[in-house]
């Protein structure tokens, strides 16, 4: 039985023995082991914040980003509207001048054309003039060979003529 007293003795050098080497197996760990863990633990940490910073940055400047594309899409829209509204009143413009052109082409091949009718009136008039004097001439000389006086001729020839003018 004695032996089996050693075994549940409570023995003080042991306990201390035990007591010291768990203070220096504490003190070595939390000197090679706790503090460079907590510093890898701590750079970890500031390598998180600054992805963090990082990607907080990066969205703020996309964020700017796409407030500087929608106004310039906003104003590149509106440029277009101008452009598209002056195409539209340029081309009125000039299709309200092409019309203007073609209608005083058109008055002026008109007032051409009339001239020229009356150009050929006027010659188409003294051709007859000239069939009707003909035709007066050999019809006075066949009535003056039936005894008509020349001042009578004379007469009806001019008065022939005058009334053919007046007529046109």
């Amino acid at each position: 039985m004695v032996q089996s007293l050693d075994i549940i003795s409570v023995n003080i050098w042991q306990i201390l023995i035990s007591l010291i080497n768990l203070l220096i197996l504490f003190l070595m760990l939390k000197k090679f082991l706790f503090k460079p863990v907590q510093n890898m633990m701590a750079a970890r940490q500031a390598q998180v914040d600054q992805v963090y910073q990082d990607a907080d940055e990066r969205l703020q400047s996309a964020t700017q980003m796409k407030q500087e594309y929608e106004q310039r899409l906003s104003t590149a829209r509106d440029e277009a509207d101008t452009l598209v509204k002056n195409a539209t009143t340029t081309a009125q413009k000039r299709g309200d001048e092409l019309l203007s052109e073609a209608q005083q082409q058109a008055a002026r091949l008109k007032q051409k054309a009339e001239e020229e009718i009356e150009q050929q009136k006027k010659q188409m008039l003294n051709e007859v003039r000239q069939d009707i004097s003909e035709l007066a001439v050999d019809i006075a000389s066949k009535v003056i060979e039936r005894e008509i006086k020349q001042g009578d001729y004379d007469a009806f020839v001019d008065e022939f003529i005058r009334n053919v003018g007046d007529k046109t």
